[in-house]
Protein backbone atom coordinates (compact mmCIF):
# COMPACT_ATOMS: atom_id res chain seq x y z
CA UNK A 1 0.00 0.00 0.00
CA UNK A 2 1.16 3.57 -1.42
CA UNK A 3 1.47 5.89 1.86
CA UNK A 4 1.07 9.44 0.97
CA UNK A 5 3.89 11.74 2.44
CA UNK A 6 1.59 14.54 3.41
CA UNK A 7 0.03 14.80 7.36
CA UNK A 8 -3.25 16.14 5.36
CA UNK A 9 -3.39 13.53 3.13
CA UNK A 10 -2.15 10.68 6.14
CA UNK A 11 -5.22 11.84 8.01
CA UNK A 12 -7.29 11.65 5.53
CA UNK A 13 -6.49 8.06 4.99
CA UNK A 14 -6.66 7.08 8.69
CA UNK A 15 -10.05 8.58 8.55
CA UNK A 16 -11.09 6.26 5.67
CA UNK A 17 -9.59 3.13 7.20
CA UNK A 18 -11.20 3.43 10.37
CA UNK A 19 -14.72 4.00 8.67
CA UNK A 20 -13.89 1.02 6.34
CA UNK A 21 -13.24 -0.53 9.99
CA UNK A 22 -16.50 0.49 11.51
CA UNK A 23 -18.55 -0.78 8.91
CA UNK A 24 -17.43 -4.28 8.57
CA UNK A 25 -17.27 -4.47 12.44
CA UNK A 26 -20.68 -3.31 11.88
CA UNK A 27 -21.06 -5.97 9.05
CA UNK A 28 -19.29 -9.19 11.43
CA UNK A 29 -21.53 -8.47 14.63
CA UNK A 30 -24.57 -8.16 11.95
CA UNK A 31 -23.47 -11.39 10.56
CA UNK A 32 -23.07 -12.90 14.08
CA UNK A 33 -26.69 -11.78 15.29
CA UNK A 34 -27.93 -13.63 11.93
CA UNK A 35 -26.03 -16.82 12.72
CA UNK A 36 -27.94 -16.62 16.16
CA UNK A 37 -30.95 -16.03 15.04
CA UNK A 38 -30.70 -18.75 12.17
CA UNK A 39 -29.92 -20.95 15.06
CA UNK A 40 -32.27 -20.42 17.53
CA UNK A 41 -34.86 -20.94 14.77
CA UNK A 42 -33.29 -24.10 13.32
CA UNK A 43 -33.14 -25.08 17.53
CA UNK A 44 -36.75 -24.17 17.25
CA UNK A 45 -37.77 -26.35 14.42
CA UNK A 46 -35.83 -29.51 15.44
CA UNK A 47 -36.70 -29.17 18.82
CA UNK A 48 -40.65 -29.52 17.26
CA UNK A 49 -39.41 -32.13 15.87
CA UNK A 50 -38.97 -34.33 19.14
CA UNK A 51 -42.16 -36.35 20.61
CA UNK A 52 -42.04 -34.38 23.51
CA UNK A 53 -42.65 -31.16 21.82
CA UNK A 54 -46.13 -32.83 20.48
CA UNK A 55 -47.29 -32.56 23.86
CA UNK A 56 -50.56 -30.00 24.30
CA UNK A 57 -49.42 -27.46 26.55
CA UNK A 58 -51.62 -27.93 29.71
CA UNK A 59 -50.01 -32.02 29.47
CA UNK A 60 -46.65 -30.56 29.26
CA UNK A 61 -47.72 -27.72 32.10
CA UNK A 62 -48.73 -31.00 34.18
CA UNK A 63 -45.71 -32.76 33.74
CA UNK A 64 -43.55 -29.92 34.79
CA UNK A 65 -45.98 -29.27 38.05
CA UNK A 66 -45.56 -33.21 38.65
CA UNK A 67 -41.40 -33.16 38.40
CA UNK A 68 -41.56 -30.24 40.61
CA UNK A 69 -42.65 -31.72 43.93
CA UNK A 70 -39.61 -34.32 43.91
CA UNK A 71 -37.56 -31.55 42.52
CA UNK A 72 -38.71 -27.86 43.84
CA UNK A 73 -36.88 -25.67 41.78
CA UNK A 74 -37.44 -27.57 38.56
CA UNK A 75 -39.13 -24.78 36.95
CA UNK A 76 -36.01 -22.88 36.74
CA UNK A 77 -34.42 -26.07 34.92
CA UNK A 78 -37.20 -26.51 32.73
CA UNK A 79 -36.89 -22.99 31.07
CA UNK A 80 -33.21 -23.26 30.44
CA UNK A 81 -34.50 -26.26 28.12
CA UNK A 82 -35.83 -24.14 25.14
CA UNK A 83 -37.75 -20.97 24.36
CA UNK A 84 -41.09 -22.78 24.36
CA UNK A 85 -40.73 -24.50 27.89
CA UNK A 86 -39.21 -20.96 29.08
CA UNK A 87 -42.59 -19.31 27.94
CA UNK A 88 -44.77 -21.85 29.44
CA UNK A 89 -42.53 -22.98 32.84
CA UNK A 90 -42.75 -18.60 33.53
CA UNK A 91 -46.79 -18.55 32.13
CA UNK A 92 -47.65 -21.64 34.32
CA UNK A 93 -48.53 -19.75 37.75
CA UNK A 94 -48.41 -23.16 39.54
CA UNK A 95 -45.00 -23.31 39.00
CA UNK A 96 -43.92 -20.21 41.22
CA UNK A 97 -46.26 -20.79 44.45
CA UNK A 98 -43.99 -22.49 46.51
CA UNK A 99 -41.31 -20.17 47.54
CA UNK A 100 -38.39 -21.70 49.84
CA UNK A 101 -35.70 -19.15 50.71
CA UNK A 102 -32.59 -19.63 52.88
CA UNK A 103 -30.53 -16.93 54.43
CA UNK A 104 -26.99 -17.53 55.66
CA UNK A 105 -25.26 -14.50 54.49
CA UNK A 106 -25.50 -11.19 54.81
CA UNK A 107 -24.52 -11.29 50.64
CA UNK A 108 -27.63 -13.99 50.26
CA UNK A 109 -30.34 -11.38 51.13
CA UNK A 110 -31.00 -8.60 47.97
CA UNK A 111 -30.45 -11.84 45.54
CA UNK A 112 -33.04 -13.72 47.86
CA UNK A 113 -35.68 -11.17 48.40
CA UNK A 114 -35.35 -10.57 44.50
CA UNK A 115 -35.90 -14.24 44.11
CA UNK A 116 -39.10 -14.40 46.19
CA UNK A 117 -40.23 -10.97 44.93
CA UNK A 118 -40.17 -12.73 41.22
CA UNK A 119 -41.82 -15.78 42.61
CA UNK A 120 -45.11 -14.25 44.08
CA UNK A 121 -45.31 -12.26 40.52
CA UNK A 122 -45.08 -14.89 38.53
CA UNK A 123 -47.98 -16.93 40.47
CA UNK A 124 -50.18 -14.44 39.71
CA UNK A 125 -52.58 -12.02 41.00
CA UNK A 126 -55.23 -14.68 42.29
CA UNK A 127 -52.99 -17.72 42.78
CA UNK A 128 -52.56 -18.84 46.36
CA UNK A 129 -48.29 -19.28 47.50
CA UNK A 130 -46.78 -21.23 50.25
CA UNK A 131 -43.17 -19.40 51.70
CA UNK A 132 -40.68 -20.89 53.71
CA UNK A 133 -38.04 -19.02 55.28
CA UNK A 134 -35.06 -20.22 56.98
CA UNK A 135 -32.67 -17.16 58.67
CA UNK A 136 -29.63 -18.19 59.92
CA UNK A 137 -27.45 -15.53 62.23
CA UNK A 138 -28.27 -12.37 63.12
CA UNK A 139 -29.59 -11.36 59.38
CA UNK A 140 -31.94 -8.57 58.60
CA UNK A 141 -35.08 -10.70 57.25
CA UNK A 142 -37.52 -7.44 57.61
CA UNK A 143 -37.57 -6.71 53.93
CA UNK A 144 -39.39 -10.35 53.40
CA UNK A 145 -41.71 -9.77 56.16
CA UNK A 146 -42.54 -6.99 54.23
CA UNK A 147 -42.99 -8.59 50.84
CA UNK A 148 -45.43 -11.17 52.49
CA UNK A 149 -47.35 -8.67 54.45
CA UNK A 150 -47.93 -6.85 51.18
CA UNK A 151 -49.05 -10.05 49.44
CA UNK A 152 -50.43 -11.71 52.84
CA UNK A 153 -54.02 -11.89 50.94
CA UNK A 154 -52.87 -14.72 48.61
CA UNK A 155 -50.18 -16.46 51.19
CA UNK A 156 -51.54 -20.17 52.27
CA UNK A 157 -48.37 -21.30 53.34
CA UNK A 158 -46.41 -19.61 56.06
CA UNK A 159 -43.63 -21.51 57.83
CA UNK A 160 -40.21 -19.24 59.15
CA UNK A 161 -37.39 -20.39 60.88
CA UNK A 162 -35.43 -17.85 62.78
CA UNK A 163 -31.45 -19.07 64.14
CA UNK A 164 -29.68 -16.97 66.90
CA UNK A 165 -31.64 -13.58 65.89
CA UNK A 166 -31.78 -11.28 68.31
CA UNK A 167 -34.36 -9.57 67.47
CA UNK A 168 -36.93 -12.28 65.97
CA UNK A 169 -39.95 -12.16 67.89
CA UNK A 170 -39.88 -8.50 67.77
CA UNK A 171 -39.98 -8.51 63.86
CA UNK A 172 -41.96 -10.98 63.65
CA UNK A 173 -44.73 -9.05 65.87
CA UNK A 174 -44.13 -5.60 64.00
CA UNK A 175 -44.85 -7.23 60.61
CA UNK A 176 -47.27 -9.43 61.13
CA UNK A 177 -49.79 -7.99 64.23
CA UNK A 178 -51.93 -6.19 62.16
CA UNK A 179 -52.45 -8.58 59.28
CA UNK A 180 -55.77 -9.85 57.73
CA UNK A 181 -54.85 -13.30 56.47
CA UNK A 182 -58.19 -14.67 54.73
CA UNK A 183 -56.71 -18.02 52.65
CA UNK A 184 -53.83 -18.52 55.51
CA UNK A 185 -54.16 -22.24 56.95
CA UNK A 186 -50.86 -23.71 57.48
CA UNK A 187 -48.49 -21.19 59.95
CA UNK A 188 -45.52 -22.10 61.26
CA UNK A 189 -43.20 -20.07 63.45
CA UNK A 190 -39.71 -20.68 65.52
CA UNK A 191 -37.01 -18.88 66.93
CA UNK A 192 -34.40 -20.91 68.10
CA UNK A 193 -33.15 -18.42 70.22
CA UNK A 194 -33.75 -14.63 71.02
CA UNK A 195 -31.83 -11.91 73.03
CA UNK A 196 -35.43 -10.16 73.63
CA UNK A 197 -37.30 -13.21 74.85
CA UNK A 198 -37.82 -11.88 78.36
CA UNK A 199 -39.50 -8.59 76.49
CA UNK A 200 -41.64 -10.85 74.21
CA UNK A 201 -42.75 -13.07 77.30
CA UNK A 202 -43.82 -9.43 79.08
CA UNK A 203 -45.54 -8.24 76.10
CA UNK A 204 -46.76 -11.33 74.08
CA UNK A 205 -46.52 -9.44 71.04
CA UNK A 206 -49.78 -10.43 68.80
CA UNK A 207 -49.94 -11.60 65.05
CA UNK A 208 -52.77 -11.45 62.54
CA UNK A 209 -54.82 -9.21 64.92
CA UNK A 210 -57.54 -8.99 61.82
CA UNK A 211 -57.61 -12.69 61.71
CA UNK A 212 -56.98 -15.49 60.03
CA UNK A 213 -60.36 -17.33 59.52
CA UNK A 214 -58.90 -20.58 57.16
CA UNK A 215 -55.91 -21.58 59.92
CA UNK A 216 -55.93 -25.22 60.57
CA UNK A 217 -52.39 -25.74 61.64
CA UNK A 218 -50.89 -23.79 64.01
CA UNK A 219 -47.45 -24.53 65.43
CA UNK A 220 -45.26 -21.96 67.31
CA UNK A 221 -42.27 -23.46 69.01
CA UNK A 222 -39.47 -22.71 71.34
CA UNK A 223 -39.29 -18.82 72.08
CA UNK A 224 -42.06 -18.31 69.17
CA UNK A 225 -44.31 -20.26 71.48
CA UNK A 226 -44.78 -16.68 73.32
CA UNK A 227 -46.30 -14.97 69.96
CA UNK A 228 -50.05 -14.28 70.61
CA UNK A 229 -51.35 -16.11 67.54
CA UNK A 230 -54.92 -15.45 66.16
CA UNK A 231 -57.79 -17.22 66.87
CA UNK A 232 -59.56 -19.65 64.90
CA UNK A 233 -61.65 -22.39 65.30
CA UNK A 234 -61.03 -24.35 62.56
CA UNK A 235 -57.67 -25.57 64.24
CA UNK A 236 -57.40 -28.92 63.31
CA UNK A 237 -53.56 -29.13 63.58
CA UNK A 238 -52.15 -27.65 67.31
CA UNK A 239 -48.72 -27.60 68.57
CA UNK A 240 -48.28 -25.92 72.56
CA UNK A 241 -45.07 -25.49 73.45
CA UNK A 242 -44.26 -24.58 77.15
CA UNK A 243 -40.90 -22.88 76.23
CA UNK A 244 -42.20 -19.58 76.82
CA UNK A 245 -45.01 -20.62 79.40
CA UNK A 246 -44.90 -20.85 83.42
CA UNK A 247 -46.27 -23.39 85.30
CA UNK A 248 -50.05 -23.61 83.49
CA UNK A 249 -53.01 -23.98 85.55
CA UNK A 250 -55.53 -26.81 84.77
CA UNK A 251 -58.09 -23.73 84.33
CA UNK A 252 -55.91 -22.48 81.76
CA UNK A 253 -54.75 -25.93 80.35
CA UNK A 254 -58.31 -27.12 79.96
CA UNK A 255 -59.21 -23.19 78.32
CA UNK A 256 -56.48 -23.63 75.68
CA UNK A 257 -58.19 -27.15 74.41
CA UNK A 258 -61.57 -25.99 75.37
CA UNK A 259 -61.21 -23.03 72.50
CA UNK A 260 -59.88 -25.79 69.28
CA UNK A 261 -62.53 -27.58 69.29
CA UNK A 262 -62.00 -29.09 65.63
CA UNK A 263 -58.20 -30.35 66.74
CA UNK A 264 -57.52 -33.49 65.08
CA UNK A 265 -54.11 -33.71 65.84
CA UNK A 266 -52.01 -32.45 69.31
CA UNK A 267 -49.11 -31.93 70.07
CA UNK A 268 -47.23 -30.99 73.94
CA UNK A 269 -44.17 -30.07 74.35
CA UNK A 270 -42.48 -29.16 77.92
CA UNK A 271 -46.08 -28.00 78.94
CA UNK A 272 -45.82 -28.12 83.02
CA UNK A 273 -49.32 -28.29 85.01
CA UNK A 274 -50.24 -27.10 88.15
CA UNK A 275 -52.44 -29.48 89.80
CA UNK A 276 -52.81 -28.73 93.05
CA UNK A 277 -55.47 -26.50 93.19
CA UNK A 278 -57.34 -28.27 90.87
CA UNK A 279 -60.18 -31.34 91.66
CA UNK A 280 -61.36 -31.46 87.91
CA UNK A 281 -61.10 -34.38 86.27
CA UNK A 282 -63.47 -34.36 83.61
CA UNK A 283 -62.11 -34.23 79.64
CA UNK A 284 -62.35 -31.33 77.65
CA UNK A 285 -64.81 -32.10 74.50
CA UNK A 286 -62.45 -32.54 71.40
CA UNK A 287 -64.68 -35.02 69.33
CA UNK A 288 -62.48 -34.93 66.93
CA UNK A 289 -59.09 -35.97 68.32
CA UNK A 290 -57.12 -39.04 66.88
CA UNK A 291 -53.74 -37.98 67.06
CA UNK A 292 -51.45 -37.22 69.80
CA UNK A 293 -47.91 -36.69 71.18
CA UNK A 294 -46.02 -35.72 74.30
CA UNK A 295 -43.09 -35.10 74.88
CA UNK A 296 -42.52 -33.81 79.04
CA UNK A 297 -39.48 -31.65 80.75
CA UNK A 298 -36.79 -33.89 82.23
CA UNK A 299 -36.47 -31.51 84.74
CA UNK A 300 -40.14 -31.04 85.97
CA UNK A 301 -39.82 -32.95 88.94
CA UNK A 302 -44.02 -33.30 89.25
CA UNK A 303 -46.54 -34.96 87.89
CA UNK A 304 -47.78 -35.01 84.43
CA UNK A 305 -51.06 -36.92 84.54
CA UNK A 306 -52.91 -33.67 84.37
CA UNK A 307 -51.69 -33.48 80.90
CA UNK A 308 -53.37 -36.75 80.16
CA UNK A 309 -56.40 -36.20 82.13
CA UNK A 310 -57.79 -33.25 80.15
CA UNK A 311 -57.76 -35.48 76.77
CA UNK A 312 -60.52 -37.52 75.49
CA UNK A 313 -58.03 -41.04 75.47
CA UNK A 314 -60.50 -43.19 73.88
CA UNK A 315 -60.66 -41.22 70.45
CA UNK A 316 -56.99 -41.46 70.15
CA UNK A 317 -55.65 -43.80 67.03
CA UNK A 318 -52.04 -42.73 67.28
CA UNK A 319 -50.10 -41.78 70.36
CA UNK A 320 -45.84 -40.77 70.90
CA UNK A 321 -44.92 -40.50 74.72
CA UNK A 322 -41.26 -38.93 74.78
CA UNK A 323 -39.61 -38.60 77.85
CA UNK A 324 -42.38 -39.63 79.78
CA UNK A 325 -41.85 -41.74 83.37
CA UNK A 326 -45.01 -42.98 84.33
CA UNK A 327 -48.05 -44.73 82.79
CA UNK A 328 -50.38 -43.68 85.40
CA UNK A 329 -53.99 -45.73 85.29
CA UNK A 330 -55.16 -44.58 81.77
CA UNK A 331 -56.47 -46.59 78.85
CA UNK A 332 -55.92 -46.20 75.25
CA UNK A 333 -58.83 -48.79 73.46
CA UNK A 334 -57.95 -47.43 70.24
CA UNK A 335 -54.74 -46.34 69.90
CA UNK A 336 -53.19 -48.81 66.77
CA UNK A 337 -50.30 -46.57 66.49
CA UNK A 338 -47.81 -46.10 69.46
CA UNK A 339 -44.72 -44.70 69.55
CA UNK A 340 -42.52 -44.64 72.82
CA UNK A 341 -39.33 -43.07 73.21
CA UNK A 342 -37.06 -43.05 76.21
CA UNK A 343 -40.33 -43.57 78.69
CA UNK A 344 -38.79 -44.71 82.19
CA UNK A 345 -41.61 -47.04 82.71
CA UNK A 346 -40.82 -49.20 80.18
CA UNK A 347 -37.93 -50.12 82.34
CA UNK A 348 -39.83 -51.39 84.75
CA UNK A 349 -40.68 -55.03 84.37
CA UNK A 350 -44.33 -54.49 86.89
CA UNK A 351 -45.67 -51.96 84.13
CA UNK A 352 -45.84 -54.51 81.24
CA UNK A 353 -48.72 -55.94 81.90
CA UNK A 354 -50.52 -52.64 82.70
CA UNK A 355 -48.98 -51.65 79.46
CA UNK A 356 -50.49 -54.37 77.41
CA UNK A 357 -53.77 -53.72 79.05
CA UNK A 358 -53.66 -50.01 78.30
CA UNK A 359 -53.24 -50.39 74.87
CA UNK A 360 -54.99 -53.55 73.65
CA UNK A 361 -55.54 -52.20 69.72
CA UNK A 362 -51.77 -51.67 69.07
CA UNK A 363 -50.89 -52.91 65.38
CA UNK A 364 -47.66 -50.26 64.64
CA UNK A 365 -44.90 -49.95 67.75
CA UNK A 366 -42.14 -48.02 67.41
CA UNK A 367 -39.37 -47.91 70.33
CA UNK A 368 -35.91 -47.92 70.68
CA UNK A 369 -34.99 -51.57 71.37
CA UNK A 370 -32.63 -51.10 74.13
CA UNK A 371 -35.85 -48.88 76.10
CA UNK A 372 -37.43 -52.37 75.84
CA UNK A 373 -35.90 -54.87 77.83
CA UNK A 374 -39.12 -56.23 79.34
CA UNK A 375 -41.22 -55.59 76.80
CA UNK A 376 -39.25 -57.30 74.19
CA UNK A 377 -39.49 -60.91 76.00
CA UNK A 378 -43.31 -60.14 76.87
CA UNK A 379 -43.81 -60.25 72.82
CA UNK A 380 -42.51 -63.21 71.77
CA UNK A 381 -43.68 -65.18 74.86
CA UNK A 382 -46.48 -68.12 72.90
CA UNK A 383 -49.79 -68.99 74.40
CA UNK A 384 -53.42 -67.48 74.35
CA UNK A 385 -54.31 -64.80 74.97
CA UNK A 386 -50.92 -64.24 72.82
CA UNK A 387 -49.95 -60.37 73.70
CA UNK A 388 -51.13 -57.93 71.06
CA UNK A 389 -51.86 -60.49 68.65
CA UNK A 390 -53.20 -57.67 65.99
CA UNK A 391 -49.42 -56.17 66.07
CA UNK A 392 -48.20 -55.97 62.42
CA UNK A 393 -45.53 -53.07 61.91
CA UNK A 394 -42.60 -52.97 64.16
CA UNK A 395 -39.93 -49.70 63.57
CA UNK A 396 -36.73 -50.08 65.94
CA UNK A 397 -34.37 -47.27 66.48
CA UNK A 398 -30.35 -47.91 67.91
CA UNK A 399 -30.22 -51.87 67.98
CA UNK A 400 -26.90 -52.28 69.69
CA UNK A 401 -25.13 -56.06 69.20
CA UNK A 402 -21.58 -54.62 69.14
CA UNK A 403 -21.42 -55.14 72.88
CA UNK A 404 -23.91 -57.03 73.78
CA UNK A 405 -25.86 -59.63 71.60
CA UNK A 406 -29.04 -59.73 73.84
CA UNK A 407 -30.96 -56.94 71.82
CA UNK A 408 -30.58 -58.74 68.83
CA UNK A 409 -31.69 -62.59 69.88
CA UNK A 410 -34.78 -60.98 71.23
CA UNK A 411 -35.50 -59.68 68.03
CA UNK A 412 -35.35 -62.53 66.44
CA UNK A 413 -37.12 -64.69 68.94
CA UNK A 414 -39.74 -62.18 68.25
CA UNK A 415 -39.99 -62.43 64.68
CA UNK A 416 -39.81 -66.16 65.14
CA UNK A 417 -42.05 -66.54 67.57
CA UNK A 418 -45.22 -64.77 66.18
CA UNK A 419 -44.48 -66.73 62.45
CA UNK A 420 -44.72 -69.48 64.30
CA UNK A 421 -48.28 -69.05 66.15
CA UNK A 422 -49.54 -67.45 62.56
CA UNK A 423 -49.27 -63.97 63.93
CA UNK A 424 -46.33 -62.77 62.09
CA UNK A 425 -45.75 -59.19 61.65
CA UNK A 426 -45.92 -57.59 57.96
CA UNK A 427 -43.18 -54.94 58.36
CA UNK A 428 -40.20 -54.48 60.18
CA UNK A 429 -38.37 -50.93 60.36
CA UNK A 430 -34.61 -50.86 61.24
CA UNK A 431 -33.00 -47.17 61.22
CA UNK A 432 -29.82 -47.33 58.57
CA UNK A 433 -26.92 -48.76 61.21
CA UNK A 434 -29.02 -51.58 62.51
CA UNK A 435 -30.60 -52.75 59.85
CA UNK A 436 -26.78 -52.80 58.02
CA UNK A 437 -25.63 -54.96 60.58
CA UNK A 438 -28.97 -58.03 61.15
CA UNK A 439 -30.75 -57.91 57.41
CA UNK A 440 -29.39 -60.58 56.43
CA UNK A 441 -29.38 -62.68 59.85
CA UNK A 442 -32.71 -61.64 60.30
CA UNK A 443 -33.59 -62.46 56.44
CA UNK A 444 -32.28 -65.91 56.91
CA UNK A 445 -34.97 -66.92 59.40
CA UNK A 446 -37.34 -67.39 56.74
CA UNK A 447 -40.36 -65.68 58.32
CA UNK A 448 -42.77 -63.79 55.94
CA UNK A 449 -41.79 -60.12 57.81
CA UNK A 450 -40.38 -57.81 55.48
CA UNK A 451 -37.18 -56.15 56.65
CA UNK A 452 -36.76 -52.67 55.65
CA UNK A 453 -34.48 -49.85 56.01
CA UNK A 454 -35.58 -46.42 56.40
CA UNK A 455 -33.57 -43.07 57.43
CA UNK A 456 -36.72 -41.38 58.34
CA UNK A 457 -37.28 -41.70 61.88
CA UNK A 458 -39.27 -40.82 63.38
CA UNK A 459 -42.14 -40.60 60.83
CA UNK A 460 -43.11 -36.83 60.05
CA UNK A 461 -45.59 -35.84 62.22
CA UNK A 462 -49.01 -35.61 61.95
CA UNK A 463 -49.46 -38.99 60.39
CA UNK A 464 -49.82 -38.98 57.04
CA UNK A 465 -47.41 -36.00 56.16
CA UNK A 466 -44.86 -36.45 54.31
CA UNK A 467 -41.18 -34.69 54.61
CA UNK A 468 -41.88 -31.71 52.05
CA UNK A 469 -44.37 -31.04 54.01
CA UNK A 470 -43.28 -30.43 57.52
CA UNK A 471 -40.94 -27.15 57.47
CA UNK A 472 -38.89 -28.22 60.85
CA UNK A 473 -39.90 -30.02 63.89
CA UNK A 474 -38.05 -29.35 67.34
CA UNK A 475 -40.36 -31.91 68.95
CA UNK A 476 -37.06 -34.60 68.90
CA UNK A 477 -34.41 -32.38 69.76
CA UNK A 478 -32.21 -33.12 73.02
Amino acid sequence: MHLPESVHALDTLLNSLHNQKTDLLHQVKQIDSDIAAAERKRAKIWNNTALVSKLPPELLSDIFFICQQDKPAFQLIAARVCSRWRDLAVGTRMLWTDIRVILVHQLHIQPALDKMETYINRSGPSSLFAVRLDVDQDLDFAPFLKLIASHISRCAHLSVYIQEHRQGCFLLGEHLRSLWAPHLRYLALHIDSADDSNIMMCSAPSIFEAGAPSLNHLQLTSYASGLRPPISDGITTLYLDGMCMTSLTVLEYRGMLATNRCLVNLSLQWLTIDSSMSTDSRTVELPMLRSLRIRTDKGYSGSNEALLNALPLSRLESLILYDFHELFSFEFPNVKDLSLYNCEFLMHQTVIEQLVLAFPSVIRLTLELHSGPFLYPALHILGEPMIWPKLRTLCVKELDIIDDRHDFSALSRLVQARSRVNRPLDFLYLDNSSYRRVVDILRALGTPTRIICTDVHPAPWPPGSDMNSVHYDNFWED
